[in-house]
């Protein structure tokens, strides 16, 4: 009887010698699937990028593209992203052509019923030695690519482990840290390009959200009264939900409970019950634990009914700290999706992440010719700047006169409570479109010219700043939508008008640089239809991507057990290794959901009988040339 066995089940023996006992898996992967690894891991860049498997000192180690492929298909399995788990089934769950292709010796491992003593321990030892040929490499490979390599098994003091940290975070280590980030993008993003080329993802729009994950880690957090740090040394306290922010003494007595999405609870009437209930909520602590966070891109539709039309992958991820460059991080996430061509238009993340300062997100969107769609905090969702007399509100130039309750009316629809008040203010913020600056031209690096609303042949709004002759016109009555000069809005006259007027309503038009106030500019004004259905699009797709990621039941990133090993670069890896999995099942769903079936495999291996070894499969060449994705619109 043993901990994996309790009850003492008869199970298939693989020696005695290792601990813990390993459980030789049942079944043998076909040669298609290990194949069809084999090809996406070889054509996705990944092994150029790996460190070189030079011979050290002591037992000849596998390459690494062995033990990583054969994590991969341990995690295919269901078994787990564990460097054991990956050498039982190298060595037990392969067939001999298999073995072959991955450069696994083809020795037979098993212990035969009725074997003596001697015969146990020499395959044990057989076992043993294999194993710890595996275990090398993993080490040998987490160590090279490290940028400060340290013993992972024993907790540093908090001076030695500060030491680590800046090591990370130094401007020499940059290189080595990009390397291993982008080792994992090319895994993640493996599967999918396969598919991309495939036509699965041809009606997606090319939309993408992205959102940090907190991922748990198999240790303990630091402990300062002992002077110990964690094993875990970069990982850190992951705050869930936010931070509640306190009211000020100008808010209103309710709390607001409106996001400004269709699915918000402002259109429910707040009883007295539930307004207790938000006080207790308010007051409760915020939960923090010790996890890494994981900054993970879905693909998305910001318009239209495009659910189940393209698989639900991941785009990529990045494992960071907690609380740090949620802006970079989010960029460095999508940026190989971008080079590869699938990312276009819109860019949709919380407001964790666009709060960010303008150099490190914003501007780098601009570049890329992404457009952000953005939520505000409530200090921030009414007016946000200035620029030559135009004044942003909602993320959007509007007239300065644009009267007071029109300004005010984000804040109104936050703080709206039934159903008359709600609409009353979406009414409000419709109505801002009448004092919207017109677009004139679109210059580069997000550059615009953009011309006073009461000017030209089709304005929108009637200035005393703007004195045009008004011409008799003849007012079809059949056509009601039709507006005459004296049916639009007239901005009056204040009672302390400024002597000398700003820029926009002097001058003809005026250019707006892109990098004005781009950390509020948006695609979409704040709460108009088009924001609410881009948002809420994006954020469900968002949500539903870490959902599967968190709650299926093969491929989780959420239990700690099934990536046992230490260290952010073993933890980037493995994290990698299961959502390459994932995005295959996901894409396989995809297939068979559309009734897509596929390619029947080789009757070659049909042919051979059971007790004869099976030819090596022959690798796929690669392609001479570079494969191009069909270019953006």
């Amino acid at each position: 009887m043993s901990r994996k066995n309790p009850k003492d089940k008869p199970c298939r023996r693989t020696g005695l010698a290792l601990r813990p006992a390993p459980q030789a898996p049942g079944r043998t992967l076909s040669d298609r699937v290990v194949r069809q690894v084999f090809d996406l891991v070889r054509h996705s860049g990944v092994l150029e990028r790996l460190p070189s498997n030079e011979h050290r000192p002591g037992p000849k180690g596998f390459p690494f593209r062995t033990v990583l492929i054969g994590l991969i298909l341990s995690q295919y399995m269901g078994k787990s992203a564990n460097i054991n788990d990956a050498w039982e089934t190298l060595f037990f769950a392969l067939s001999p052509g298999s073995k072959a292709l991955l450069d696994v010796p083809n020795d037979d491992l098993h212990i035969r019923e009725g074997a003596t003593r001697e015969e146990i321990d020499r395959v044990a030892h057989h076992q043993y030695a294999t194993s710890k040929r595996v275990y090398r490499s993993w080490a040998s490979m987490t160590q090279r690519l490290d940028p400060a390599p340290h013993d992972r098994r024993s907790r540093l003091s908090l001076s030695e482990a500060k030491k680590i940290r800046r090591k990370w975070n130094a401007r020499a280590s940059q290189d080595t840290v990009r390397n291993l980030e982008a080792i994992a993008q090319d895994l993640v993003l493996a599967p999918v390009m396969a598919s991309y080329r495939r036509g699965d993802f041809a009606r997606w729009p090319g939309h993408i959200a992205v959102d940090d994950t907190p991922v748990p880690v198999w240790g303990k957090e630091p402990d300062y009264h002992q002077d110990r740090a964690s094993l875990e040394i970069t990982a850190g306290m992951y705050v869930k939900g936010g931070t509640q922010k306190k009211s000020g003494p100008s808010s209103k007595d309710a709390a607001s409970t409106n996001t400004g999405t269709r699915r918000g609870t402002a259109n429910k009437p707040a009883t007295r019950k539930t307004k207790s209930a938000q006080e207790k909520k308010a007051k409760a602590p915020e939960k923090r634990e010790f996890r890494y966070a994981m900054m993970a891109a879905f693909p998305g539709h910001g318009h239209g009914d495009l659910a189940g039309a393209y698989p639900a992958v991941c785009l990529g991820m990045i494992l960071h700290t907690p609380g740090t460059e949620p802006g970079p991080a989010a960029l460095r996430a999508i940026q190989p999706a971008f080079e590869r061509g699938l990312v276009k238009d819109l860019f949709c993340a919380d407001r964790g992440i666009t709060q960010a300062k303008p150099h490190n997100l914003h501007l780098q969107l601009l570049e890329l010719g992404l457009n952000a769609v953005k939520h505000y905090n409530d200090d921030k969702v009414d007016r946000q700047g200035e620029f030559r007399g135009m004044q942003l509100v909602g993320g959007e130039f509007y007239c300065p006169l644009m009267p007071t309750p029109l300004i005010t009316a984000g804040a109104a629809y936050i703080d709206s409570r039934t159903d008359e008040d709600r609409a009353h203010a979406l009414n409000l913020i419709q109505s801002r479109q009448d004092y919207q600056t017109k677009i004139k031209e679109y210059g580069p690096a997000g550059d615009q010219r953009r011309q006073c609303p009461a000017l030209g042949p089709h304005a929108t709004v009637t200035c005393y700043r703007r004195p045009q002759p008004r011409l008799s016109t003849v007012v079809d009555l059949n056509a009601p939508t039709v507006r005459t000069p004296a049916a639009l809005p007239t901005i009056p006259r204040p009672k302390r008008d400024t002597p000398v007027y700003p820029d926009i309503c002097r001058g003809k038009s005026i250019t707006v640089p892109g990098t004005v106030l781009a950390k509020w500019r948006q695609k979409y004004p704040l709460f108009t239809p088009l924001w609410q259905e881009a948002w809420s699009g994006l954020r469900s797709q968002n949500e539903g991507g870490n959902g599967n990621l968190k709650k299926s039941a093969l491929d989780s990133i959420d239990n700690p057990q099934l990536r046992l090993p230490h260290g952010r670069v073993a933890q980037t890896l493995l994290n990698a290794v299961i959502i390459f999995v994932a995005n295959l099942r996901a894409i396989r769903r995809f297939l068979r959901d559309q009734g897509i079936q596929p390619r029947k495999a080789s009757t070659q291996s049909a042919a051979t009988q059971p007790g004869e070894p099976s030819d090596p499969p022959q690798a796929r060449p690669l392609p001479t040339e570079q494969v191009e994705p069909p270019p953006r619109e």
